[in-house]
């Protein structure tokens, strides 16, 4: 029989020592195995809760996240118009080498943001969401108009300017928006 410790049991052919004060048991053969000295816990069949707090699932969208979202929209149409710096003007061009007004803002809204528009200017004013002249953002579509009629089209740039082809002899650029009667409508 082996003691490793204060208590010892017979069992039989074999004997067990049990070492309370060093946690180990030896078999038969007097071999010390370590033992853990915490109780065995209970298994338990309900699921334990892991967290009071709501989480947020994937796929939330806040608010914060369509402002960002619309101002990226917005940059990359204006990067767009920027690209066409220089590009002719021609009378019922849509581009990409040439241009007239509502053919540049048909073109550059179409590469990039998929939105078809007629190529007119009266026409384009019915597209999108209207937007205070104050709240424009770059990438929002400018009208210029005569009365309630669009006659011209460019693409806000930011600080009163836009890009567009303005006529004859004149070349695709950033311009001060020129006069006071024009409408803004978000389309990205």
């Amino acid at each position: 029989m082996s003691t490793f410790g204060r208590h010892t049991r017979s069992l039989g052919a074999g004997s067990i020592a049990l070492s309370v004060g060093l946690g180990l048991l030896t078999g038969g053969l007097g071999t010390p195995q370590a033992v853990s000295a915490a109780p065995p816990q209970p298994v338990s069949a309900a699921p334990q809760p892991v967290s009071a707090a709501p989480q947020p699932s994937i796929g939330t969208v806040t608010a914060t996240d369509v402002a960002i979202e619309k101002e990226a929209a917005g940059d990359l149409v204006v990067t767009e118009a920027a690209r066409h710096r220089g590009a002719p003007y021609r009378y019922g061009a849509v581009g990409p080498d040439r241009f007239d007004c509502s053919g540049f803002t048909m073109y550059v809204y179409r590469k990039t943001a998929g939105r078809k528009l007629p190529h007119k200017a009266h026409l384009q004013q019915r597209y999108g969401t209207a937007v205070g002249k104050a709240d424009a953002h770059p990438g929002d579509l400018i009208i210029i108009r005569r009365g309630s009629y669009g006659t011209h089209a460019g693409i806000y740039a930011g600080d009163g300017t836009m890009w567009s082809a303005p006529r004859t002899g004149k070349t695709v650029t950033r311009q001060k928006i020129w006069s006071s009667n024009y409408v803004v409508r978000r389309l990205v």
